[in-house]
């Protein structure tokens, strides 16, 4: 079983936003994907630009989750900017450090839906009140189809 963290990648130098490389970056990603996978089994997904912030998805096998370190594990993705861009990148280095990642905790569910059994069993309900042609099953299918307008 894998489980999914969540990681925002953004440059150690803050004058540049990850953003603004996100085509290297996702090229690069993709060469450290194939390595953490072959190696670690874990699955690198594609980063994608949320809010101009730079997150990518990572699925780590349930026995390395606990001590999967995102930071060293990742390094692959700096490594690539630095050695296969031409020094596009070299002058936003910090120290020894082009890259930071910050696991982003997984946000808490919180849902106020009907659950499907509920649905199902009215849909039922509604069924069998539109069979119905008297009077009463009239005036409750009136008031049903105002309130499905009014929630339009």
């Amino acid at each position: 079983m894998l489980i999914s963290k969540m990681v925002q990648i953004e440059f150690a130098d803050p004058q540049i936003k990850a953003v603004d490389a996100i085509y290297d970056i996702r090229k690069a990603a993709e060469n450290a994907g194939l390595n953490l996978y072959s190696r670690y089994d874990v699955q690198l997904q594609m980063p994608m630009a949320v809010d101009g912030k730079v997150i990518v998805e990572v699925k780590v096998p349930d026995k390395m989750a606990d001590n999967f370190a995102v930071g060293n594990r990742l390094r692959g993705i700096a490594s690539y900017l630095l050695k296969r861009c031409d020094g596009r990148y070299d002058q936003y280095v910090v120290g020894k450090r082009l890259l930071t990642y910050t696991e982003i905790p997984a946000p808490e569910v919180k849902t106020n839906e009907l659950a499907t059994v509920d649905r199902l069993e009215a849909i039922v309900d509604f069924t069998k009140l539109l069979e119905r042609s008297d009077d009463e099953a009239m005036d409750q299918i009136g008031r049903i189809l105002a309130i499905l307008k009014e929630g339009r």
